[in-house]
């Protein structure tokens, strides 16, 4: 279970952003497929006050907060060097662009959300609450998102195969270690 601060100003609700994507990512088969967790629903307005100790956090928060409820994936890392794979890396691009064609941006397309569950070697995108969902034909501002987060995730592919040719984070740094 995932819950979120529901804040009732500013311009991103991040609990609409990723139930809206998990919805068109399981609407499309993509959490069937297991390349995003599987999406098993959500829940809004909740009173914290009924679910102490575990809630407690939000009870000063002037809304109530929703939750989202998705697949428990255990031992997930993000790819690195140490878990680097020609075809990991690979398959993480190609997923990207399902979710794409499913109609959603990601829009974090960061290592800290490509993940690799090593004893199954199952990969898979998380973390949607920055994603933007869209309809087709896409406009001219969507088609220019898309291409800029594929365009970050070529660079991203390349960079991070150049890096483990060389035993270190150099290419991929900021990648790595730069949070927007």
């Amino acid at each position: 279970m995932k819950v979120y601060h529901r804040e009732l100003w500013g311009p991103i609700n991040v609990f609409k952003s990723e139930s809206n994507a998990y919805r068109r990512l399981k609407e499309k088969g993509l959490c069937e497929r297991g390349i995003v967790p599987d999406f098993y629903g959500m829940i809004e307005d909740i009173d914290p006050a009924l679910w102490q100790p575990h809630l407690n956090m939000f009870r000063k928060d002037e809304a109530r907060p929703s939750a989202l409820f998705i697949e428990y994936i255990p031992d997930l890392r993000k790819i690195d060097l140490d878990n680097y794979t020609t075809e990991r890396i690979l398959k993480l691009g190609t997923i990207l662009r399902e979710i794409h064609k499913a109609g959603v941006l990601h829009d974090d397309p960061y290592p800290r959300n490509m993940m690799v569950q090593e004893s199954s070697d199952r990969v898979c995108w998380i973390d949607f609450d920055r994603a933007d969902t869209f309809d087709f034909p896409l406009n001219e501002r969507q088609q220019h998102w898309v291409a800029e987060e594929l365009e970050m995730m070529d660079y991203f592919v390349k960079g991070l195969e150049e890096d483990y040719k060389e035993g270190k984070i150099s290419r991929t740094w900021e990648y790595y270690y730069t949070y927007y």
